[in-house]
Formats: C-alpha cells, sequence, structure tokens
C-alpha cells in the first residue's frame, strides 16, 4: 500500500501555483520577448550570449568605470559654466539638479544589480531593465530623440537575448 500511495506524495510536491508559461510572457514584455528574444531576426551566437550572461556583472562593472569619469567631468563642466549661464538670462540649475540626481540614480541601480548579475537572478536582470528605461527617460527629457530611443532598443535587445539565463 504503501508503494502506491508514493507516486501521490511526489504529485503533491508540484508546485501547483506556478503560471503556465503563456501566463508568465503576456503583455509588454511577453511582446518584447517575441520580437526582440526567441523570434528575432538576428540571434547572439548561444556561445556568446552564456559569455554575455556569465560575465554580466564585470562588464556592468567596466561600463561604469569606463562611462563614469566622463559623466562626473560634464556635471563638473555644466557645474563650472553655471554663473556664466545665470548671466546670460538661462536658469541651468534645475537642469544641472536634476541631471546629477538622476546620474546618481542609475548609479545606485547599477550597484544594486550587480550581486543579482553574478548569481544569475531575475531581480539583476530587471534591475537592468530599469536602468535602461530611466536613461531613455532622461535622454528624452534633456530633448534628444533619437540617441536615447536607439540606445535603449539596442540595450532591449541585448537585455532579451540574455533574459533567458536569469529566468
Amino acid at each position: 500500500m504503501s508503494k502506491k500511495s508514493r507516486p501521490e506524495t511526489e504529485k503533491a510536491k508540484v508546485n501547483t501555483n506556478a503560471k503556465p508559461e503563456s501566463a508568465q510572457n503576456s503583455g509588454l514584455m511577453g511582446f518584447l520577448e517575441e520580437l526582440l528574444g526567441s523570434k528575432a531576426p538576428i540571434q547572439i551566437p548561444g556561445k556568446l550570449r552564456f559569455l554575455m550572461a556569465k560575465f554580466s556583472h564585470w562588464l556592468v562593472m567596466g561600463m561604469m568605470v569606463l562611462v563614469l569619469p566622463g559623466q562626473l567631468i560634464s556635471l563638473g563642466m555644466r557645474a563650472a559654466m553655471l554663473p556664466f549661464a545665470s548671466m546670460a538670462g538661462t536658469d541651468s540649475s534645475l537642469k544641472l539638479a536634476f541631471a546629477l540626481a538622476t546620474l546618481l540614480f542609475l548609479i545606485v541601480i547599477l550597484i544594486m544589480a550587480l550581486p543579482g548579475l553574478q548569481g544569475r537572478k531575475v531581480v539583476g536582470w530587471q534591475l537592468l531593465m530599469l536602468a535602461n528605461g530611466i536613461n531613455m527617460a532622461y535622454g528624452l527629457l534633456t530633448g534628444s530623440v533619437v540617441g536615447p530611443i536607439l540606445g535603449a532598443l539596442i540595450w532591449l535587445y541585448v537585455l532579451f537575448q540574455l533574459r533567458r539565463y536569469y529566468m
């Protein structure tokens, strides 16, 4: 009798709360997954995709090290020009404060994403998506159109190509 009850107990261990795959990929994320991930016309080769996912935390740290000094120099130059801009009649202090706050917020998000990326957890991938969205929104709010949209699309493509390694 115990042999007959074993399969029933094993069936009970199956997670019944798990959503079907179609429910997990519904809405905008499902659309983007199909468009940029699984059904994208150009796929990143599997081995390269695996290496990018494996070393993504190092790639993010490297990009932060390369980009951060330039951003800080740019903010410093804006701050140095601020008195001259106010004499000319333009008020750039609000723009400077907004740029600095956004930069600091992006740095914090990327630092928070590093442990998740290292462990290949969904949280790390989601934080990179959030950073991409914030960066695009900042670019659009500062008056650029083509650069932020093109950059966001490229990063969305890369992130959705790597998504299966974080799910």
